[in-house]
C-alpha cells in the first residue's frame, strides 16, 4: 500500500489499487488516482449533503410549508442514496474495468455533483422564505457550508467546481437581486464576493491537490525505477559470472556474491564477511584495496590465494563506494577467476615451444635459444657445438612395433639424455625421432673442442649400451650423430642447424650407430643432392624418363624368355644420368615411392601394348624392380592392384624384383605381401641374391620363383675361385628348392659357358643383349 493511501485510511483499498502499477502510463495512472480521489471522498461529501439537508429542512420547518420541505427533501435523500449506490458499484468494480471506463466513471461522478448542486440551488427558492431576513440567512450559510466542503474535494477539476458554484449559487443570487430591498442585493453582491474568494481559494487548493496527485505517481515512478534498479543491480550483483564484495575502511568484507562464495567454495556468506583482507600475504592485492580511500581504483592482476588453499589467478579491479556526503566509505572489488584462461594461454604457449610428447623444447624454441646464443656469443672465442641426432632404424620400430612403443620409447631416450646433459646445456626435439643438443661451452681451440664432442657422444652412446624396455620387451637403440663446432657468428641459426643435419647424413651415409662433425664439402655434396631431388620432380613431369629392356634368355636354348624393366633418364642438360646415381637419392629422400609408381605405370602400358601385337604376350614375364620402402608400404597391393586394373594386364606377365637385404627388414610382412600378390598370379625374384647374410637362413620360407645371382660374383667368377664357389652353391640351392636360378652381367661366352655346366637357368646381360627401348624389343621377340 502506497503512502497516501495509507494516510487517507480508507477502509478498503481496492478503490486505488491500480495506481501502483507501472506497467500502464504515468497519464492513465493519473486519471486513476483522481478518479480514485473523487470516489474516495464521494462518502464523506454525501455525509455532510445529507446532515445538511435535514438540519436545514429541521430549522426552516416553522417558516416554510411543508410541502416544499417535503419536496426538496425527497429529492436530496433520493440523490444520497442514488450516488451512494454509484459509489458501490464503483468500490466494486474491477480495477481493469475502470481503468477501462474511466471516461464513463467521471461523467458518472460529474452528474452526481451537479445534481447535488441543482438540488442544493433549488433551495433558493424551495427552501427560502419571503420575509424572515434570519431564516434566509441560515438558506444562504448552508449554501456556502456545503460549497465550502465541496470546494475541497473540486477544486482539482477547475470546470467542474465553476459548474457546481454556477448551478447552487446562480438560483440564491438571482432570488437577491429580483427582490425589491436593497439589502438583498447588497446581500447578492456579498455572495459573490465570498464565491470569489472560494475560487481564489479553490485555484491554490486545486494546485496543491494536483501537485500531491502528480507529486505522488512521480513517486511511484521513481520508487518503481529505484525498485527494478535495485532488483537488476541485485541480480546483476548475485548473478554475475564475476566474484563482487564490498569491503570498509577496515578492509573487511562486508558483502559478497555467489560467485565469490564459489571461487572460494565456501557455502555460506558468513564464512567470509568480517574477513580481514590485511590478512592478504599478497600485499599487491591489498594495496590495490587500499587505493580507493587516496581516490583512486585499483587493479591487480595474478595470482590469488582462495580459501582452502586454492591457486587461483584473477583479475580483480577496486572502486571507491561513496556515501551521501560524497565521501568513501568503504570500496566495491571485481574479481574475476581467470585461472582457465592463463592456464589455456600457458598451455598454447608451452604448446608452441615445446614437444607435446617428450615435454622437452621443440624446433621453434630450439632456433630462437640458438638465435639468441649466437647474438650473444659474437665476442666470444670459445667453440661451441650442435649436435643432430637420429635413431636408427626407428622408422621400422614404429612400423614393426606400432606408434605407442615408439612414443615409449623416445620418452625414455629423452630421459636418458638428460641424465647426461648439463644445465648448461639445450636438448631438443626437431621431428619425428630427430634430436638437437647444443653445448655451448666447450674451448677455444677447435681440437680440444672436437675431442670434448667426441668424449660427450660417447657418454651418450654409453648410456643406450643397456636396452629399453617397453611392456617387457627389450629394445636396442643407436644413434647417427652430426656435429657442426662454431665459435662466432658468422653463421644463422638456420645455417648452423642445416649443416648439423648434413653431417648427420653424411654419417649415416657412411655407417649408421657413428658420427661426423661438419666439413664445408658437405654441403656441395648436400646441394647436389637437393638440385638431384628436384630434378627427379621434373623429369617425371617433363617426360625425360623412360623404360629400357633388358632381355632375359634361357642358356641351354639361348632363346628370350623375358625382359627386366629398367628407368633410364636423359637429363634435359647432363645428359644420360645412371640409376646407380639417382636412384639411392630418390630412396633416401622418399622420392622413390611416386617415382615407382611412374615406373609401374609406363611399363604396365608398354607391356599392354606389347600384348596386343599379333602375337600377342609371348614371353614369360616382365620383371619390375620394386624398392624396400615402396613394398612395404601398407597400401602397396592395392595401388598395384589398381594400376593392372588400369591397363587391363594380366598379373601372370609380371615378376616383381625385391632385394634379400630388403626382405629381412621385416621378412614376416614381407611375406605376407608376396603370399597375397602371388594368389593374384605375380611372380617374386630376389635381386642381388648372395650380397645379404641372412637370406639363407630364410630361404625356405619365402614363396619366391627366381634367385638372380649378382653380377658382382658373375662378373669375375672365370678368375676368382670363390666367386664361383659361391654361384655354384647358389645355383644348388636354387635346384634344391625347386627355384629358377637367374646369372646378372654375363658379359663373355666363357663365362656363359661355364654357367650352361653347372646348369644354370637364365642369363642377362651385355653378352645376351643391351638395354634397349621398347621400340626395338619389340622387334626381338
Amino acid at each position: 500500500m502506497n503512502h497516501i493511501e495509507t494516510e487517507i485510511e480508507i477502509e478498503d483499498n481496492n478503490l486505488s489499487q491500480a495506481i501502483d502499477n507501472t506497467e500502464i502510463s504515468f497519464k492513465e495512472r493519473l486519471t486513476y488516482d483522481k478518479l480514485s480521489f473523487y470516489y474516495i471522498s464521494l462518502p464523506i461529501m454525501l455525509l455532510g449533503n445529507l446532515m445538511g439537508a435535514l438540519l436545514l429542512s429541521a430549522i426552516q420547518l416553522n417558516v416554510v410549508d411543508f410541502y416544499s420541505i417535503g419536496i426538496w427533501l425527497s429529492i436530496s435523500m433520493i440523490m444520497f442514496f442514488y450516488s451512494l449506490y454509484q459509489y458501490s458499484l464503483f468500490k466494486n468494480e474491477t480495477e481493469e474495468n475502470k481503468l477501462k471506463n474511466s471516461d464513463i466513471w467521471f461523467d458518472k461522478y460529474y452528474t452526481n455533483i451537479l445534481i447535488n448542486g441543482i438540488v442544493w440551488g433549488s433551495s433558493a427558492f424551495l427552501l427560502f422564505p419571503e420575509s424572515n431576513l434570519l431564516n434566509q440567512m441560515i438558506v444562504i450559510f448552508f449554501l456556502f457550508a456545503i460549497g465550502f466542503s465541496a470546494m475541497g474535494i473540486l477544486a482539482s477539476k477547475r470546470d467542474l467546481l465553476l459548474t457546481y458554484i454556477l448551478v447552487t449559487y446562480a438560483p440564491i443570487i438571482l432570488r437577491l437581486f429580483f427582490m425589491e430591498d436593497e439589502l438583498y442585493k447588497t446581500i447578492a453582491y456579498a455572495i459573490l464576493a465570498l464565491i470569489l474568494i472560494m475560487l481564489l481559494v479553490a485555484n491554490y487548493y486545486g494546485k496543491v491537490i494536483n501537485n500531491a496527485l502528480n507529486s505522488r505517481q512521480h513517486f511511484i515512478t521513481i520508487k518503481h525505477t529505484h525498485e527494478k534498479l535495485k532488483e537488476r543491480f541485485f541480480s546483476l550483483f548475485e548473478r554475475a559470472p564475476v566474484g563482487i564484495y564490498y569491503y570498509n575502511e577496515a578492509l573487511e568484507l562486508e558483502d559478497i556474491n555467489t560467485h565469490f562464495m564459489q571461487m572460494n567454495k565456501v557455502e555460506k556468506k558468513e564464512s567470509l564477511i568480517g574477513l580481514d583482507l590485511h590478512a592478504l600475504s599478497n600485499k599487491q592485492i591489498v594495496h590495490a584495496h587500499e587505493d580507493v580511500f587516496k581516490g583512486k581504483t585499483g587493479n591487480y592482476r595474478g595470482p590469488f590465494e582462495a580459501l582452502h588453499n586454492q591457486n587461483l589467478y584473477v583479475k580483480l579491479s577496486t572502486v571507491p563506494m561513496i556515501n551521501a556526503d560524497g565521501k568513501v566509505a568503504g570500496g566495491i572489488t571485481i574479481i574475476n577467476d581467470i585461472t582457465n584462461e592463463v592456464t589455456a594461454k600457458e598451455k598454447m604457449i608451452r604448446n608452441a615451444y615445446y614437444d607435446l610428447l617428450t615435454n622437452i623444447p621443440n624446433r621453434t624454441l630450439l632456433m630462437d635459444k640458438l638465435k639468441s646464443f649466437i647474438t650473444n656469443k659474437r665476442d666470444h672465442e670459445e667453440y661451441a657445438a650442435l649436435l643432430f641426432l637420429d635413431i636408427d632404424n626407428f622408422k621400422k620400430v614404429n612400423e614393426t612395433f606400432g606408434h605407442d612403443v615408439g612414443d615409449s620409447l623416445l620418452k625414455q631416450v629423452v630421459q636418458r639424455i638428460e641424465d647426461v646433459i648439463g644445465s648448461r646445456e639445450t636438448f631438443a626435439r626437431v621431428s619425428g625421432n630427430k634430436f638437437v643438443i647444443l653445448i655451448p661451452s666447450l674451448h677455444m681451440d677447435k681440437t680440444l673442442s672436437e675431442e670434448m664432442t667426441v668424449k660427450y657422444i660417447s657418454t651418450i652412446n654409453n648410456h643406450f649400451t643397456q636396452p629399453l624396455n617397453v611392456a617387457g620387451e627389450e629394445y636396442h637403440l643407436s644413434f647417427t650423430i652430426g656435429v657442426v663446432l662454431f665459435n662466432n657468428g658468422d653463421a644463422s641459426a638456420f645455417d648452423l642447424l642445416k649443416r648439423a643435419e648434413t653431417a648427420m647424413y653424411e654419417a649415416k651415409r657412411n655407417a649408421r650407430g657413428t658420427s661426423e662433425f661438419y666439413t664445408s664439402s658437405m654441403s656441395a655434396d648436400t646441394k647436389e643432392q637437393l638440385m638431384l631431388e628436384n630434378d627427379i620432380h621434373k623429369a617425371m613431369k617433363n617426360n625425360e624418363l623412360s623404360i629400357y629392356y633388358q632381355p632375359q634368355l634361357d642358356i641351354q636354348e639361348n632363346k628370350i624368355i623375358g625382359a627386366e624393366a629398367l628407368i633410364r633418364w636423359k637429363h634435359s642438360q647432363k645428359g644420360f644420368i645412371p640409376p646407380s646415381k639417382f636412384i639411392p637419392v630418390a630412396e633416401e629422400s622418399g622420392i622413390i615411392i611416386k617415382l615407382e609408381e611412374w615406373i609401374f605405370d609406363r611399363t604396365l602400358s608398354e607391356i599392354k601394348a606389347l600384348s596386343q601385337r599379333e602375337e600377342g604376350f609371348n614371353l614369360d614375364h616382365i620383371a619390375i624392380n620394386v624398392s624396400t620402402i615402396h613394398f612395404l608400404q601398407p597400401h602397396f597391393v592395392e595401388q598395384l592392384m589398381l594400376l593392372v586394373n588400369k591397363h587391363k594386364v594380366k598379373p601372370e606377365w609380371i615378376e616383381l624384383e625385391i632385394t634379400e637385404s630388403g626382405i629381412m627388414r621385416n621378412i614376416d610382412d614381407a611375406i605376407a605381401k608376396i603370399k597375397e600378390l602371388k594368389k593374384f598370379g605375380f611372380s617374386f625374384s630376389i635381386d642381388d641374391f648372395g650380397t645379404g647374410y641372412s637370406s639363407l637362413a630364410y630361404l625356405k620360407k619365402l614363396p619366391v620363383d627366381m634367385i638372380k645371382i649378382d653380377q658382382s660374383f658373375i662378373f669375375n667368377m672365370n678368375q676368382n675361385k670363390g666367386d664361383a664357389m659361391i654361384v655354384e652353391s647358389v645355383v644348388a640351392i636354387g635346384q634344391k628348392f625347386d627355384l629358377k636360378i637367374l646369372a646378372e652381367g654375363v658379359e663373355n661366352d666363357a663365362t656363359l659357358n661355364y654357367l650352361k655346366i653347372i646348369k644354370c637357368d637364365l642369363y642377362q646381360g651385355n653378352f645376351g643383349y643391351k638395354p634397349m627401348p621398347l621400340e626395338e624389343f619389340i622387334k626381338i621377340v
